[in-house]
């Protein structure tokens, strides 16, 4: 399951372990293409990673605060603070798991 955020993920991910938030624009092509993969992932990492969608036109002060600025861009978080774990427009679902994969061995979620 894949949760819409309405204010900065520091806030609402303070208790979550693992978390992705997929910043997105709703004119975005390759955005409407990465819900897909997103779906399919939150399935797949849904005991490890709780995965989040944001608006970043929306919410643009937040955006900003991440320093997004191309769509969609991905950020790993670990009980609400970013990581350094980044993803921006990822081309496919493959590059997306392989992503996941090494953001939960960097941060040794098992």
């Amino acid at each position: 399951m894949i949760t819409e955020l309405e204010q900065d993920p520091k806030i609402t991910l303070k208790s979550v372990k693992a978390a992705v938030v997929v910043f997105y624009a709703p004119w975005c092509g390759d955005c409407k293409v990465s819900e897909n993969y997103e779906t399919q992932l939150g399935e797949e990492f849904a005991d490890k990673i709780a995965f989040y969608r944001l608006d970043a036109v929306n919410f643009e002060e937040i955006a900003d605060l991440y320093k997004v600025e191309r769509y969609p861009t991905y950020i790993f978080f670990i009980k609400g603070k970013a990581t350094k774990g980044v993803l921006v427009e990822p081309v496919e679902l493959g590059e997306a798991r392989n992503w996941l994969e090494i953001q939960l061995s960097k941060n040794r979620i098992s």
